[in-house]
C-alpha cells in the first residue's frame, strides 16, 4: 500500500473534498487552488451524502481484483451541491436503475489485496427506496 494512499485515506472514507474560502466553490476530488477564482484559500469539506444518478454503465468484465463484483455498475452521481463524482452503485440490478434515481452514500468493502489479504474499504452508493 502506498504512502500517498494512507495520507489521502480520509478522502476515500469520508468523501472529503475541498471548498474555497474566497468564492465558496466546492470540489471533489480535493484541489489546492480554486478552479473558479484561483484562490489558494482552500479547506477540507465533507461532501453531501446524497445525490442523483446522471449516467451509469455496467462492466461485465472488470479488472481481476474486482471479479467477484461482476457485473459492476459504475455511475456518475451529481451530489446535492452540484459536484459530480464517479462511483460504484451497489445492491441493485441494472434493470432497476435509471438516470434521475436518488442515491445515498454507503461505506463498503472495495476489494481484498491479493498479496497481503488486507481489506480496502471506501464509499459506494445505493438507490434510495421511497
Amino acid at each position: 500500500m502506498s504512502i500517498s494512499y494512507w495520507r489521502r485515506r480520509n478522502n476515500y472514507y469520508k468523501l472529503l473534498g475541498s471548498k474555497c474560502r474566497s468564492c465558496g466553490e466546492e470540489f471533489y476530488p480535493p484541489v489546492y487552488n480554486c478552479r473558479k477564482c484561483s484562490s489558494s484559500e482552500i479547506y477540507d469539506y465533507s461532501m453531501p451524502k446524497e445525490g442523483k444518478i446522471i449516467s451509469f454503465t455496467v462492466l461485465r468484465e472488470p479488472m481481476s481484483s474486482f471479479k467477484n463484483q461482476q457485473p459492476m455498475i459504475l455511475g456518475i452521481i451529481k451530489l446535492k451541491n452540484g459536484v459530480k463524482i464517479l462511483s460504484q452503485i451497489v445492491d441493485e440490478s441494472e434493470n432497476n436503475l435509471q438516470t434521475g434515481d436518488s442515491v445515498k452514500l454507503v461505506f463498503r468493502k472495495i476489494k481484498v489485496d491479493e498479496c497481503s489479504d488486507q481489506i480496502h474499504y471506501g464509499y459506494k452508493f445505493v438507490k434510495i427506496r421511497v
